[in-house]
């Protein structure tokens, strides 16, 4: 255990004084700045507006950090040949790849975590200045639907792990993680669209297509699962029971991503 914990704040140093992180950092800064000189074009929707960019800020910045960051993180020990001296400590294979899971995580949490400070800043400045505009806005509601944008990372780190365990290359792991976020955030369109069209058109479908197709729908990451941004701007209800299960879902998924990846890992020889 002292040597994932070890092996997580080497990995946190790192990601730290990666120069990556600065640049997307005022970048983000940025945007949510922004958001304070363009608010008062919308007015009447001032409150949803507002929410929505600085959620979908913290969104895109925590996207920029895994991966421009956090696949390096995993990548620069096999490219640097370090990987050897690291395995030659007392820690297994499958400690590795929790300690790198760890230390990514403990990265994007304090990451994200200054900006939702900046963001409540900009949010509670806005608020003072168009106090009438805000009447559905809950600070209870941003703050769980932007906790749930590090729990929807925290997914994506482990997809990025567990590719980076399968390749050498860290563009082929860009590329396979890209993807499966992409087709995590519109897998529930598409099978909603094609179920639906189906239904309607009275189209006979092979058993085997709707067996693919519902396979791929569990094996793939729903990523709207963890999207609470519409109940934050509107200032809409959570359901409790929501929140335990996307944790749940979160949790689960990831875990079995590591366990797979810890696994090949184990499996993998190096040069």
């Amino acid at each position: 255990m002292r040597s994932v914990v070890a092996l997580a704040i080497i990995t946190f140093k790192e990601g730290i004084r990666n120069r990556a992180l600065f640049g997307i950092g005022l970048m983000a800064l940025f945007l949510l700045g922004l958001n304070v000189s363009v608010a008062g074009f919308f007015m009447r929707d001032i409150g949803k507006v507002t929410v929505d960019m600085n959620l979908s800020a913290l969104n895109f910045a925590g996207l920029l950090l895994v991966f421009f960051v956090a696949i390096n993180l995993m990548a620069k020990d096999i490219d640097r040949k370090t990987i050897h001296l690291v395995l030659s400590k007392p820690i297994s294979r499958s400690q590795y790849v929790w300690g790198k899971y760890g230390g990514i995580l403990l990265f994007l949490s304090v990451s994200l975590a200054f900006l939702f400070l900046f963001s409540c800043l900009t949010i509670a400045l806005l608020l003072a200045l168009y106090p009438d505009y805000f009447g559905a806005f809950s600070w209870g509601q941003f703050v769980v639907a932007a906790t749930f944008v590090l729990v929807k990372l925290a997914v994506l780190t482990a997809i990025v792990l567990f590719f980076s365990t399968i390749t050498t290359s860290s563009l082929v792991t860009l590329i396979f993680s890209l993807g499966s976020y992409i087709a995590g955030v519109t897998i529930e369109e598409v099978v909603f669209y094609l179920k639906s069209d189906w239904a309607t058109q009275e189209r006979v479908v092979s058993e085997s297509l709707r067996t693919v197709i519902d396979v791929l729908s569990y094996l793939l990451p729903n990523f709207t699962v963890f999207d609470f941004s519409l109940e934050a701007a509107h200032g809409l209800p959570i359901a409790f029971e929501r929140i335990v299960l996307a944790l749940g879902y979160a949790g689960g998924y990831s875990a079995i991503l590591l366990l797979l990846a810890g696994f090949i890992f184990a499996r993998r020889e190096f040069n």
